[in-house]
């Protein structure tokens, strides 16, 4: 796809590790990562806390994610397997950033946590929208097909946005 001299295709062919890392394991990653700020934010644990609990978790879920895939992938050798696992899952690992470096800024800016979780789920939102929006477009799909991808990964962060609110 170009638009205005920017080819993303050519891109992404530069840096194939991206694309191996938009994959349900993001999409999974992220909705895990937002479930367990919104979770832990409940206990007002303070943001250094929080980011520590969150990151720690996911590692956990990580970890677990990676041994299971080799475990369970009998047809590879034990090196292929785990390369294989590593890089199937490096999703569940992206999936941190953008709602934790919120949680960082935040913390940089002095914002309260409830500010914080609220910037931080918001961004776990647009980023399930765009991986909605990715998975469509890997598929070749037209710009309809792209918005209700997005719309329906968005719809998951928008469902813990909403649950949040109700425990709150």
């Amino acid at each position: 796809m170009k638009t205005s001299g920017f080819d993303l295709d050519a891109r992404l062919r530069r840096y194939p590790w991206v694309s191996r890392a938009m994959n349900a394991e993001a999409v999974y990653g992220t909705v895990l990562t937002a479930g367990l700020i919104s979770a832990f934010s409940l206990y007002n644990p303070g943001l250094p806390a929080l980011i520590a609990r969150t990151v720690g978790t996911v590692l956990v879920f990580w970890g677990a994610h990676v041994y299971a895939e080799i475990v369970g992938n009998r047809d590879l050798s034990w090196r292929e397997a785990i390369r294989e696992a590593l890089q199937r899952s490096a999703g569940l690992l992206w999936a941190l950033i953008v709602p934790v470096a919120c949680l960082i800024l935040a913390a940089f800016l002095g914002w309260s946590i409830d500010a914080a979780v609220d910037l931080s789920l918001w961004a776990a939102v647009v980023t399930l929208a765009l991986l909605g929006w990715w998975a469509a477009r890997q598929r070749q799909a037209g710009s309809r097909a792209k918005l209700a991808t997005a719309a329906g990964t968005a719809g998951m962060g928008l469902a813990l946005i909403a649950l949040k609110a109700l425990v709150h």
